[in-house]
């Protein structure tokens, strides 16, 4: 089996790191000020000069000419009134009389969401196993360029929370457990984003990482979760979203520490500060440093006449209106609000005419390498025994799964973009494809996800067959002997029409059963003996009520998959007892004005069955067995595989001794089976082009060189938000209340500090070539930090990547009060090489790399003394390591 794992050599120099010019280091202990965001050139305007409120005399003069409703319009979302609104997330309306116009927020990550289709992109935390800056900015650069086909203006995202908690059901979305890896790849986004004229907004500030109440001691809040939003300030973010979570006591988006005293006091940012949606709870909040609430009056993607959830507006024109005339606010501060959006308008260009609100269509062929591009770089080989991966390509091989014939693009609906469903060729169709004749693959589904129309002999009403179709005035308008309407079917019902079907599921012998309700074009309710099963498409987080974003997508359901022929999925697994049963569909027509499919399917007990045996058979047969599992956001260590995807994986791994897993999920999962199956490979929530970018890796035309962006534990009570003798570490807390009683030994730091020993460490991954380190050399980086060069070999037959890893141990001498984790990543590369080819490679260490937090000082202070540098292949597995001493 090929390994990148090495055996630690200990370097004998010792590098001494002083002050001064001649040795090129660093910074005296001490403050070190942020980097400013790029320079906004001043528009020489003709007339008189206005006073100055944002330093940019263009915005200065608007700011005079605008009264204050005016400036209140600029803070506040509103409802979209636009003749084609795209069903974003948020909408502010503009002063269309002094030339500004309206600006449209969408949401992610990952993609852009409206309710046009877009690119299904890689997961986040799937883009921060590339380890890849080129990668990072490539995905950013997609991002920003489909907001401007998409007729968006900022995008919400990315996502630079840290991974604190694996059961959180978000986490996919983060760039995994590190800071320094979560703030680079986080930076690098917003560059690609904004390289293409979008706005980028990073979220959710602060430690709004599982918890709702937080407590955090200052060196933590600098060193682990403000991280990150320095990195994003410094790439010259445009706006910060404030979370929903209170810090040390405050609400996040009416904390003046946070938003004032440090973003703005410390970290040097200048743009605007927008509310997670509802997370505004006070008028005054503007006097803390929240500069725009949304979605304001009204939920920002909606038209008028539709209902959504309900937010309070605390920054309408009649609350801020009283706030100023009993001086509870002042206009100045609100010019200043209005100043910072607007101070961005004219960054980005909107005042000068290239804000682009229609829809043009994407590039879809450069989205479409790209994604393939990071879906490849993601890959991650957790598993490799007897160098059962790369496939020959001329042996028997079953693939296994539902995601092995459709590719599990995203884990569903949602604040990302579910992707092109025509795009999202399935692995089995792939190699097909690449292999030709030489294929000799078979395919078993194991788990029908879209199943069958329920039969007529299943359905009736009032004792007669069929189901009684009424329309919106409740007027019967026929009978129906199966609820199938489809256009593959060439039965679709009229675009914009509404219908309701009712009567009586006869179930003809008890068991578990899949119902189905599937639709484009329309959303719909699935309702069996009085009880709500699903909403298929509806309403916000699955309440009931049309699309958030407006038309029914068909990645939309509550599966990892759409139906085969392109549906939205709601699907329900429930105990049935033989028998009638009484039954609802309730089906409205989107915006989409797309003809109206809605189908009622199931998969019976026996059909289940079937399809598990069928899939063990297919394994018996071929050489080689590879199963194709998922989990969703929701699933993690303390649960099964979903959908007794666990038993089929031993089932197969019983009657197959070669038998590969491939994974597509977000976080750690329990692997009951690891020991039994030869190799796992993790392909994350891959996008579009997942299917195609895992047939490439498995056929070894692709080395898999993706490393784990968090740590694997073997037991999720490894994990410190899940420590019995610490419930105050944990997202529930105690009381409600959530303290990082952890400090900075957050991820890999904690299991180095606690002697936990993981089942994958953060930073692995193994490779289909060998990779042999040498040569380390620590000197001190001409603009300060360190230069930590080494030489890399290709030392296999294949090529690859090598993924090299810097991490600096804690000073040998630590200051009284002042925690440091064991080890920390400092740097990192992604270094391609041939076979027998060699590298010589530098990382800079950051100057900031080598400081800490000093609370007692308040500022950023150089660890003095002496340190260990780890030229590493993962967390606590060196290749080289040596020694410098610093001095401040």
């Amino acid at each position: 089996m090929a390994r990148t794992r090495r055996k630690a050599r200990r370097a004998r120099a010792v590098v001494q790191l002083t002050t001064g010019a001649a040795a090129l280091l660093l910074f005296t202990a001490g403050t070190v000020g942020a980097a400013a965001p790029p320079d906004r050139a001043d528009h020489p305007d003709q007339g008189p000069a206005a006073p100055s409120a944002t330093g940019d005399a263009r915005v200065d003069r608007l700011l005079a000419e605008m009264t204050l409703d005016d400036k209140l319009t600029m803070i506040a979302g509103q409802v979209d009134l636009e003749a084609d609104p795209q069903y974003q997330a948020g909408y502010l309306a503009g002063i269309p009389r002094l030339g500004i116009p309206s600006l449209k927020l969408t949401d992610g990550p990952p993609g852009v969401i409206t309710k046009q289709d877009s690119t299904g992109m890689t997961a986040t935390m799937g883009v921060a196993a590339t380890f890849s800056r080129k990668d990072a900015r490539l995905n950013g650069a997609v991002v920003g360029r489909d907001a401007k086909a998409l007729g968006q203006d900022v995008v919400l995202e990315p996502f630079v929370n840290i991974d604190r908690d694996t059961t959180g059901g978000r986490g996919f979305n983060t760039f995994g457990e590190d800071p320094y890896l979560t703030g680079q790849m986080g930076a690098e986004e917003i560059k690609g984003t904004q390289s293409q004229g979008t706005m980028a907004q990073v979220k959710h500030y602060i430690a709004y990482d599982g918890a709702n109440d937080v407590t955090v001691d200052e060196q933590t809040l600098h060193e682990i979760y403000l991280a990150p939003f320095q990195d994003a300030v410094d790439a010259g973010v445009s706006s910060v979203m404030c979370s929903y979570n209170k810090v040390n006591g405050a609400q996040a988006c009416g904390n003046q520490h946070t938003l004032t005293d440090i973003l703005r006091g410390e970290l040097g940012f200048k743009g605007f500060v927008t509310s997670d949606w509802g997370a505004n709870h006070g008028t005054d909040y503007i006097n803390d440093g929240l500069d725009l609430e949304m979605p304001g009056q009204g939920y920002g993607n909606t038209v008028p006449g539709r209902t959504e959830r309900g937010f309070p507006a605390y920054f309408g024109k009649d609350a801020l209106k009283a706030a100023v005339a009993d001086g509870t606010v002042t206009e100045s501060r609100i010019t200043q609000a209005a100043g910072r959006i607007l101070y961005e308008y004219d960054r980005f260009g909107l005042l000068d005419g290239s804000s682009k609100h229609t829809v043009t269509a994407e590039d879809r062929a450069a989205d479409d390498a790209a994604v393939q591009k990071t879906s490849e770089d993601a890959a991650t080989l957790l598993k490799n025994d007897a160098d059962t991966l790369p496939l020959s390509g001329t042996s028997s091989v079953a693939l296994i799964g539902p995601g092995a014939g459709r590719t599990v693009a995203t884990d569903g609906g949602g604040e990302r973009s579910g992707g092109i469903a025509s795009e999202q060729t399935g692995t089995y169709q792939a190699l097909e494809q690449q292999l030709g004749a030489r294929a000799h693959l078979s395919y078993a589904v194991g788990d029908d996800m879209t199943g069958v129309p329920v039969p007529a002999s299943a359905l009736s009403h009032d004792g007669t067959p069929g189901l009684q179709r009424t329309d919106t005035a409740g007027t019967v308008q026929q009978t129906d002997p199966q609820l199938d309407f489809t256009t593959a079917g060439h039965a679709a019902l009229p675009a914009g029409s509404d219908h309701t079907w009712t009567g009586t599921l006869d179930v003809p012998a008890a068991g578990s059963y899949w119902l189905n309700i599937q639709t484009l074009g329309a959303w719909a309710t699935l309702t069996v003996d009085g009880k709500l099963l699903t909403n298929i498409g509806g309403g916000y987080d699955g309440q009931a009520g049309p699309p958030r974003y407006g038309t029914v997508h068909a990645t939309d359901g509550n599966g990892p998959l759409p139906t085969t022929d392109g549906l939205a999925n709601g699907r329900t697994f429930l105990d049935l007892s033989a028998g009638p049963h009484t039954l609802q569909v309730v089906q409205h027509a989107d915006v989409s004005g797309r003809p109206v499919q809605v189908r009622l399917n199931w998969v019976t007990p026996q059909e289940q069955k079937a399809q598990h045996d069928a899939a063990v058979a297919a394994a018996a047969s071929a050489k080689t067995a590879v199963v194709f599992a998922w989990a969703g956001s929701g699933d993690d260590l303390s649960k099964p595989l979903p959908e007794g995807q666990d038993q089929l994986i031993e089932d197969v791994a019983a009657v197959n001794p070669d038998t590969v897993v491939v994974l597509n999920t977000g976080q750690p999962v329990a692997m009951p089976w690891l020991p039994n199956v030869k190799s796992v490979l993790e392909m994350w929530y891959s996008g579009d082009r997942g299917g195609r970018a895992t047939a490439d890796v498995l056929l070894g035309r692709t080395d898999p060189a993706g490393k784990l962006p968090f740590t694997w534990p073997a037991a999720i009570d490894q994990e410190l938000a899940h420590q019995a003798a610490h419930p105050e570490r944990s997202s529930r807390g105690v009381n409600g209340k959530t303290t990082y009683s952890e400090g900075v030994d957050v991820g890999y730091r904690f299991f180095q500090a606690t002697g936990e020993t993981p089942l994958f460490p953060f930073g692995y991954g193994l490779s289909y070539t060998s990779f042999h380190y040498s040569g380390l050399r620590v000197a001190p980086a001409h603009a300060g930090g360190l230069d930590v060069t080494f030489r890399v070999s290709n030392d296999g037959r294949t090529a690859g990547d090598a993924v090299p890893q810097v991490y600096l141990g804690a000073p040998d001498d630590q200051p009284q009060g002042v925690q440091f984790a064991p080890e920390a990543l400092a740097g990192f590369d992604r270094v391609h090489l041939n076979p027998g080819q060699a590298r010589t490679v530098t990382i800079r260490v950051a100057p900031r790399q080598l400081q800490y937090w000093s609370t007692a000082a308040g500022r950023w202070t150089t660890a003095t003394g002496t340190r260990t540098v780890h030229l590493s292949t993962s967390s606590g597995t060196d290749a080289l390591r040596q020694q410098v001493t610093v001095t401040g």
